[in-house]
């Protein structure tokens, strides 16, 4: 099983998507550090965090040792932010760990760590793949993405998948 993880602005833009309710469909663990977490208790309601952990997403507290890593971690990489760090080391220390997130400078760090790294578009296609869901989800979660100034996925990667999907 594939371990799957988050960066907090994923977790927005899936949101903002409307994509919570079907993401757990897809045949992955879903892992958001304990940290991470916490810090989007602001952005999302109780009853979101039960719908996510009622269909599998698990909450991950580091533990002493991948806590020390994440020191190390931000040393080596001070740009970096400690959220950044802790999702990182959680992936890499998750067998077959993917990590999700948009941010240019920790896909860079991840990959030079030979982390599988995605954004969510890349969830778009997961889903249509699977088709764990209605392709008018999909085109509505672009199409909300595409006029959100707030999210910053590639148009032109947007616009790909809106024809892909007949759209």
């Amino acid at each position: 099983m594939t371990s799957d993880l988050y960066r907090s602005q994923c977790l927005t833009d899936l949101k903002k998507g409307e994509l919570l309710h079907v993401l757990l469909r897809l045949p992955y663990r879903f892992i958001v550090p304990l940290p991470i977490r916490e810090e989007e208790l602001l952005d999302f309601t109780a009853e979101e965090w039960q719908m996510l952990e009622d269909g599998g997403l698990t909450t991950y507290d580091l533990p002493g040792e991948e806590v020390e890593r994440v020191f190390t971690l931000k040393r080596e990489h001070s740009r970096l932010s400690a959220n950044d760090c802790i999702i990182l080391v959680t992936t890499i220390c998750q067998e077959n760990g993917i990590l999700l997130t948009g941010d240019n400078l920790l896909r860079k760090v991840a990959t030079a760590r030979t982390v599988r790294v995605h954004g969510v578009l890349w969830i778009i296609d997961e889903l249509h793949a699977a088709d764990v869901c209605e392709v008018e989800l999909l085109v509505s979660a672009l199409q909300i993405w595409r006029a959100d100034e707030a999210v910053f996925l590639p148009p032109a990667e947007i616009d790909k998948r809106l024809r892909g999907l007949g759209a």
